[in-house]
């Protein structure tokens, strides 16, 4: 299917707009807002929406600019005929025709229908059901904005599943994907296995399967809980029996000893309180006597180390003079390089700018010789053309056919003269007439008629050649001959073949030559040659205002530059000085970098040396107060010798009650011992014991009333009983159980199994389109990587990936310029693989397709589609840049009244290729 022409009338901004398409590529270009996306949107719904839809897809065509109804008129190849369709979208009144150049006309219904057929589709699309319509022809329709997206993630109608899979079959084998009895025993498998499981492979609630399932997992629990019940039974009686030993042993042994020792223990704790007073005294004294030693000694320890502070403060006082001497001097040497910095860098912008203007003038000679040289070629061009133009247009097959008719015309000329009779004067001595022509002697004629022969006045004779018939064939052969003969020199316009070769030589050479000056002018830039040309002048005026601007800097720097005026100097030696500018610069600023580092660490340094200077002063002043402080204290306190005689006599009565109490201890100890060998470790404190043995008594009371009241419930019936019982239950369930699930697996590994067939023989169809794909991506990213693609039976064709050096990248995690190449690569293969289904041609439709793309890539690019023009691919390209598209191939061959842009010099005229400009 070939799109050829179309005509938009009164579709949105667009009047009346018509262009033709070109057999392999057509550009349209345009601005934003001029009705690029409108013409795709346009010749889609003209070929699938019905022209009796309604609502807003019908509405979204209508202009708000022109009057009327929108119609569109699109001329298509398919099927071996030309066919034209009409269609005016106005509702229910909408009108459809289609019809051919012989005749065959057919409107309505009947023409959508039979449209449809031709498109390879069932129906067209109703109104209501317009969001159906952007499947139709997903994978050739690359509309603005969808240009990333993967074309097979859609419905795998949208990409024409079914001719797809059919065309593939062709290229891979003769099996079809699914015999009948495939399907068959899938069925019954399906069948088989639904009411045990869900679709997900999960079990299915309410089947048998899960039925069983349940009634094991009931028949455990009871075994889980019969089981239970006897445990907590032998558990509740052996607990009752603990429980009565351990109050036994409490109410015998435990208690009485405890509550004597007690009674011992607080009459110990009575007389220990009548001696605190006393020792709190003694430690008062001695207290006093320990803070008056540590005062005295802090006193002293404080005086030293204020005078230790006083030389350090002068000390660092000297040191801080000559660190700021330095800082002072090392600043002044910074800053006087960066003052020498700064003038090398006023000098590198100086160099540049005389650099820019030296490059400036040598551009405009380049480009002045691209302009004289491309004159001369047009000049030479045009002088061919009127040379072919002033020659008649004969061709080597003309020159053939003249020498043929040539030959021709002397063998038959040959054929009469051998069946002609010869006639000869040799003496006469009376006149002599061969019809009405007078014979003189010594002439001779060749007689291909019978003649009548006079001699003199009484003699008549007549001559017959021989040949019989034959001759008057011969003659009218002859006649023929020299007819055509004559006809091919007057429609040549030559005397005879020698001088038609002659020109067809020379027209030769001329094409020969004409061609040699195209594939010259195609390697001059010539586009945008006379805008750079125009565009230097105001550049080189910048250029000396700037350096007008700088003519102090320029006047300093010549007269340090031992050449003189940096104006003679050539481009050669700009870019010496330039070099050496920028070496002097980089040597400065590390130097400038390291000494403004030892700034900065001296800087930090004489900080540091201040800081730690006034830590000393506050130190010095801390010290003061500190030692006026300790001088104050001391001061009210008594000598230590008053307070230490006091001591001893309190020592002295302290000593005497507690040997007393010692005798106490010694009891209460050897209790002490036996509870610890008892206890076997530290023991508690008497009454804390006694308190938690009688909560521990109360505590084994209320538990063994529980535990009878367990025994009794638990042995209300038969535990043993009951577990037997479960026990049998739970090995019947999951008999049934295994059988059951049993089945269940081997339904589903056998459905397993045969989806891996299918699976394997799927992939033959994948892989043709795969290698469809990779010489696309060959030419497009020029090194060894390939796409990757699935192909499941009821899924489609799936997982589409990028294989870069050894790892697959999903589609999805590509960058967006690369999802757009892939994208479109994939598309040119299954165009270029669907096209022998549409009489060997597909029109592929790219509306903005490219926006992420870099421009480096776009050569890469113009060559991704000229393999699929090459391989039958009809590309019709629509951008607001269409000369990022044309490559230097391009030449259009015949351009529509809409366009309006200026054209390379056309020094040869196109047939495949049609370029159309949009404007607002």
């Amino acid at each position: 299917m070939q799109l050829l022409s179309c005509r938009l009338q009164r579709v949105r901004l667009h009047d009346d707009l018509s262009f033709q398409f070109g057999r392999q590529l057509t550009l349209i270009g345009g601005p934003n807002e001029s009705g690029k996306s409108t013409v795709v949107e346009a010749l889609h719904k003209g070929l699938f929406l019905r022209s009796t839809a309604t609502g807003r897809g019908v509405e979204e065509l209508r202009s708000r600019l022109y009057g009327g109804l929108p119609e569109i008129e699109i001329c298509f190849a398919a099927c071996g005929q030309h066919w034209t369709l009409r269609k005016r979208f106005a509702g229910a009144g909408g009108t459809c025709q289609l019809s051919t150049p012989a005749g065959e006309s057919l409107r309505g219904s009947a023409a959508e229908e039979r449209l449809a057929e031709l498109l390879g589709m069932e129906g067209p699309v109703e109104g209501r059901r317009i969001n159906q319509l952007p499947e139709r022809w997903a994978h050739l329709w690359v509309r603005q904005g969808e240009s990333g997206a993967n074309p097979l993630a859609g419905k795998p109608e949208s990409y024409d599943y079914e001719r797809l899979i059919t065309r593939l079959q062709g290229q891979s084998s003769s099996e079809a994907l699914q015999s009948t009895r495939d399907s068959q025993v899938l069925e019954q498998l399906q069948q088989r296995i639904a009411p045990l499981f869900t679709a997900t492979g999960r079990i299915k609630a309410g089947s048998p399967l899960a039925q069983a399932i349940e009634l094991e997992s009931n028949a455990q629990r009871k075994l889980e809980q019969a089981l239970q019940r006897l445990q907590d039974l032998e558990q509740a009686m052996e607990r009752w029996r603990s429980l009565s030993e351990q109050l036994e042993r409490i109410e015998q042994d435990q208690l009485p000893g405890l509550r004597q020792e007690l009674q011992q223990q607080q009459h110990l704790r009575l007389q220990r309180a009548e001696l605190e007073p006393l020792q709190l005294q003694i430690n008062n004294l001695r207290d006093r006597n320990r803070q008056r030693l540590e005062l005295e000694q802090k006193q002293q320890q404080q005086s030293q180390e204020q005078a230790q502070l006083q030389q350090e403060l002068e000390r660092l006082d000297h040191s801080l003079s000559e660190q700021l001497q330095q800082q002072n001097t090392r600043q002044k040497n910074i800053d006087a390089q960066q003052q020498r910095l700064k003038q090398l860098r006023s000098g590198q912008d100086l160099a540049q700018l005389l650099l820019d203007l030296a490059q400036l003038q040598g551009e405009q000679e380049q480009l002045e010789a691209h302009q004289q040289r491309l004159q001369f070629l047009q000049q030479q061009a045009q002088g061919l053309k009127d040379a072919l133009a002033q020659m008649p247009p004969i061709t080597a097959d003309q020159v053939r056919s003249l020498r043929r008719a040539e030959q021709a015309l002397a063998q038959a000329n040959a054929r009469c003269e051998a069946m002609a009779a010869s006639l000869e004067v040799l003496e006469a001595d009376q006149p002599i007439r061969a019809d009405a022509a007078l014979l003189q002697v010594g002439d001779r004629q060749q007689l291909t008629e019978a003649t009548e022969l006079r001699v003199g006045e009484g003699v008549r004779l007549r001559l017959s050649p021989g040949g019989g018939q034959a001759l008057p064939q011969a003659k009218q052969e002859l006649q023929e001959c020299r007819r055509t003969y004559q006809t091919l020199l007057e429609s040549l316009g030559v005397s005879d073949s020698e001088a038609a070769e002659t020109i067809e030589l020379q027209r030769r050479s001329h094409e020969r030559d004409l061609a040699n000056l195209r594939q010259a002018a195609q390697e001059i830039p010539w586009s945008g040659l006379k805008e750079r040309l125009e565009a230097i002048a105001p550049r080189r005026q910048q250029l000396r205002q700037r350096l007008q601007e700088q003519s102090e800097v320029l006047e300093q720097w010549s007269q340090e530059h031992p050449r003189g005026d940096l104006l003679q100097l050539e481009r050669a030696g700009l870019e010496q000085w330039q070099q050496s500018l920028r070496r002097d610069a980089l040597e400065l600023e590390r130097e400038l970098g390291l000494a403004q580092r030892e700034h900065q660490q001296l800087q930090h340094q004489l900080q540091q040396h201040r800081d730690g200077l006034q830590t000393k002063r506050n130190r010095m002043e801390q010290l003061s107060g500190a030692l006026a402080l300790l001088k104050e204290r001391l001061e009210p306190m008594q000598p230590v010798g008053q307070d230490a005689e006091l001591e001893l006599q309190l020592e002295s009565q302290l000593q005497q009650r507690l040997q007393q109490l010692a005798l106490v201890e010694q009891e209460l100890e050897q209790r002490l011992q036996q509870r610890r060998s008892a206890e076997g470790g530290e023991p508690t404190a008497v009454d804390i014991l006694l308190e938690q043995t009688i909560k521990r008594k109360d505590q084994l009371l209320s538990e063994r009333g529980q535990c009878e009241q367990l025994c009794t419930s638990l042995g209300s019936s038969n535990p043993a009983a009951e577990l037997e019982q479960a026990q049998a239950d739970l090995e019947q369930a999951s008999t049934e159980r295994d059988r059951l699930e049993l089945e269940g697996r081997a339904l589903l590994l056998l459905q397993e199994r045969f989806h891996e067939a299918q699976t394997q023989l799927s992939n033959r169809y994948s892989e043709p389109l795969r290698t469809a794909m990779n010489p696309y991506l060959a030419l497009l990213v020029g090194e060894p990587q390939q796409a990757l693609l699935n192909f499941d039976p009821q899924e489609g064709f799936n997982k589409l990936q990028l294989l870069q050096q050894r790892e697959a990248y999903d589609f999805d995690r590509l960058s967006g310029g690369m999802r757009e190449q892939m994208a479109g690569a994939l598309r040119l293969a299954m165009a270029e693989v669907l096209q022998g289904a549409y009489d060997g041609v597909l029109p592929l439709v790219f509306d903005d397709a490219f926006t992420n793309t870099d421009r480096d890539r776009l050569s890469l690019l113009q060559g991704m589609l000229q393999r699929g023009m090459d391989q039958g691919v009809q590309v019709v390209l629509l951008s607001c840049h269409p000369e990022d598209y044309r490559p230097a191939w391009f030449e259009p061959s015949r351009a529509p009244e809409l366009k309006a842009q200026k054209n390379p010099p056309e020094l040869l005229e196109g047939i495949e290729r049609i370029e159309v400009r949009l404007t607002r």
